[in-house]
């Protein structure tokens, strides 16, 4: 399930906010996808090994940001790991943030990884990075 947030008059660089994402995730040892359009941006974070590749091959954290620096909205979710994220990105944005989140149950350790990422935005936001 996706959770999103939404910012208004923080006057935050979307860019530098999806960079640092990236590296949150990278830092917590995940490899991580991401594209950044005019439209929006989209950074994958998956955890590699061979249990996980087995369990769930293609199931990866989603984390977009869009809007203006101004008035912005960054969602969370649990969704597929895309192979071509450019195309999904300029194809998805367009329609909505909606098809990078699919359904997928979560765990326990999914929420607290979750809750720690909404500290982290939430720090972020108030820096203005």
């Amino acid at each position: 399930m996706a959770t999103s947030r939404k910012y208004i008059g923080r006057d935050c660089n979307l860019e530098l906010l999806s960079d640092a994402v990236e590296e949150y995730f990278q830092t917590r040892g995940y490899q991580t996808q991401s594209e950044n359009k005019d439209l929006g941006h989209v950074v994958q974070a998956r955890k590699e090994g061979t249990i996980r590749t087995v369990v769930a091959a293609d199931r990866s954290f989603t984390v977009t940001v869009e809007g203006e620096p101004n008035s912005f909205t960054v969602s969370f979710g649990i969704g597929k790991w895309l192979q071509n994220l450019s195309v999904a990105v300029l194809e998805g944005i367009a329609i909505g943030p909606a098809l990078f989140v699919a359904e997928v149950p979560i765990s326990m350790w999914d929420y607290e990884i979750e809750r720690e990422f909404w500290g982290f935005v939430e720090q972020q936001v108030e820096l203005k990075v």
